[in-house]
């Protein structure tokens, strides 16, 4: 091994963790694009009309009905201001109908397909990447992903069945991303180096939904063929730039790379020993039957979903709420869509620096620092989601602090709470443990929008209201899971003999969610 590191800032690693921050970026543009597309693709006026008939039926019955209609009577208030704001906007800037008259809940499905075929192939992944090697996994999934992201315009105006379909294809292929960055960082990341390296790696997905949604709403605006559609090009066509740098640059070990020095493959080479032999340990002897019976593995997967649960609610429905409730135009919404998501990054890698201290210089337990971070991530946003609910396109401004607070609090589990305790308490298997639990957290993704577009059909603030109180209840019950049964401590079943030289392998959790 060479005596001193080789340089960092120049080096193969690094430039492969800047693809691997591209690859981040372009799975999530891929992820949340429909959420922005779907605003511009509905014909608005067929679905108000009948919306309208449905109420006109609804109202004769109010009428027969008086207390009903004195019971209800704050939400038809809210209503009055919702249509006035909706009548304000019209007067100023017309909005342009799209061409589909999907129904609320046919959103919800498209919606959710994509995370029915992410939640599949999750654990499989880890898997994949073993016997393949994580360089042809990472590259298949890219370019399957994008070329049918491309295919997205056309399929649509063919039927949306075709569109939910290819979604829940586009999904299977992203599943593995994050398994198979795992895998190759086992090979590629020295231990010091290691937060550097997948930190800056982990990035790429925030960074995504930050550029997806202004870039999104300006192209439905702006964008060629009917504008939606230069959506799904441009993100597909992204990904495809992206997979041919991959084949060039990339490979599954320093062993077999065509443009590292040979002081740097020594280096890494030597330094990842360990740490490759750690990884596939935890991919191929994991004691499942340990894990599906820990208490603090089961309450990690809960704690998990239960904040995925807000997260992709607001992934997946963000551009609509700020349209059906916030009443802001559709530029206004790509570019305020995206502030939550500046704010969610930047209090990720805030709260690992502050937990890191708490940890070394203040000698806090990992149980303690886990148990206020996930405090932070869970009881902040269901305050903000409850104050939401009452929030009415009068004080539109109002609502995007509320999702800024909920979302930049919700970074808090990311950095220093229950994504980092993964690795704290299952040693060289957090790769399958974490596998396990991003599969249990993405349910939320299928559920979430799909219940959205069934409680929100006209589209209303007093139908958003429920969305969020249920998903006050579902923070609530993550905030009482994690307070009473987080730990630090590794499990007994993780524990085994290491060299004096060895450390855990850690995966790339610290960063982003997957």
């Amino acid at each position: 091994m060479a005596d001193k590191p080789p340089s960092f800032l120049l080096s193969i690693r690094f430039m492969l963790a800047l693809l691997g921050f591209l690859a981040y970026a372009t799975q999530y543009t891929q992820k949340i694009n429909m959420s922005v597309a779907i605003v511009c693709m509905i014909n608005n006026t067929a679905l108000n009309l009948q919306n309208n008939n449905t109420e006109l039926l609804h109202e004769k019955t109010l009428f027969e009905n008086s207390s009903e209609l004195i019971s209800r009577n704050s939400d038809l208030e809210i209503s009055l201001v919702n249509d006035k704001c909706q009548a304000e906007s019209k007067d100023k800037r017309p909005m342009k109908d799209g061409p589909f008259p999907w129904t609320k809940d046919m959103q919800g499905l498209i919606l959710a397909s994509y995370f029915i075929g992410y939640f599949i192939t999750e654990i499989p992944g880890g898997y994949l990447s073993l016997k393949f090697g994580p360089k042809r996994v990472l590259a298949i999934s890219l370019f399957v992903a994008s070329l049918l992201t491309m295919a997205l315009p056309f399929l649509a105006r063919f039927h949306y069945i075709a569109l939910l379909v290819v979604r829940f294809v586009i999904g299977l292929a992203h599943g593995v991303i994050w398994p198979g960055f795992a895998g190759f960082w086992a090979s590629w990341a020295p231990p010091a180096e290691r937060s550097r390296l997948i930190g800056t790696t982990n990035a790429g997905s925030q960074i995504g939904n930050v550029l997806a949604l202004p870039l999104g709403g300006f192209l439905c605006v702006n964008g060629f063929d009917g504008g939606w559609p230069s959506i799904f090009y441009v993100f597909g066509g992204l990904g495809l730039i992206w997979f041919v740098l991959w084949i060039i640059l990339a490979s599954n070990s320093p062993d077999n790379n065509r443009f590292i020095g040979e002081n740097e493959k020594e280096y890494v080479l030597a330094e990842t020993i360990e740490t490759r032999a750690s990884h596939e340990e935890g991919e191929t002897g994991a004691p499942w039957g340990s894990i599906f019976t820990s208490k603090a593995c089961l309450a990690l997967f809960l704690v998990h979903s239960c904040s995925n649960w807000g997260t992709y609610l607001f992934l997946t429905s963000l551009p609509s709420y700020m349209k059906e409730v916030l009443k802001f135009d559709i530029k206004s919404n790509g570019t305020l869509s995206a502030v939550p998501y500046i704010c969610f990054w930047l209090f990720i890698v805030l709260s690992g620096i502050i937990g890191d201290t708490l940890l070394q210089k203040f000698k806090l337990s990992k149980m303690l620092v886990r148990k206020i971070f996930n405090c932070f991530a869970l009881f902040v946003p269901m305050l903000a989601v409850l104050a939401l609910s009452f929030v009415t396109c009068e004080n539109k401004m109002v609502g995007v602090v509320l999702l800024t607070i909920g979302l930049a609090f919700t970074g808090c589990g990311y950095g220093a709470g229950f994504l980092v305790n993964y690795n704290d308490i299952s040693g060289p298997f957090s790769g399958i443990v974490f596998g396990i639990g991003n599969s249990c957290a993405t349910v939320p993704g299928i559920i979430a929008p799909y219940l959205v577009g069934i409680l929100t059909s006209n589209q209303k603030q007093e139908e958003w209201r429920m969305v969020f109180f249920i998903t006050a209840a579902v923070y609530l019950l993550g905030g009482i899971t994690g307070f009473i049964f987080t730990t630090g401590n590794v499990e007994p079943w993780a524990l085994r003999k290491k060299s004096p030289n060895e450390v855990d392998e850690s995966i790339p959790l610290r960063g982003e969610k997957a």
